[in-house]
């Protein structure tokens, strides 16, 4: 059964049947914006493009990305973008990860728990 709910990005009322917290609109809106990111790297010609390029040409913030990076929307992509680690701050691929930290940073982490 649906539910009634706002949506997450642009507040309005919908019918919410599964998951999804944002409406049709914004479903529709996001799907383009990411399919226009798949474009933009996949056609770019560069080796390696910084998400942070990412970030300013298409208006979105560094969760938003990764939040799409993690559902696996940029799955195509993943071996020519690349992000600072969220830690120390050095350039790495993303391809393959499953966090945002460098392999050292990870390693720390992983020692200190």
């Amino acid at each position: 059964m649906a539910n009634v709910a706002n949506c997450k990005k642009c507040g309005a009322l919908f019918l919410q049947s599964g998951k999804r917290d944002i409406c049709d609109k914004c479903f529709e809106e996001q799907n383009k914006l990411i399919s226009e990111i798949n474009s933009y790297v996949t056609l770019s010609g560069e080796q390696f493009i910084p998400v942070e390029d990412i970030m300013t040409k298409f208006n979105i913030t560094r969760n938003e990305f990764e939040a799409f990076f993690l559902a696996g929307k940029f799955v195509r992509i993943s071996n020519k973008v690349t992000i600072k680690c969220a830690k120390c701050g050095k350039v790495i691929p993303i391809e393959n990860r499953t966090n945002f930290l460098c392999n050292e940073c990870a390693k720390k982490l992983q020692n200190e728990i």
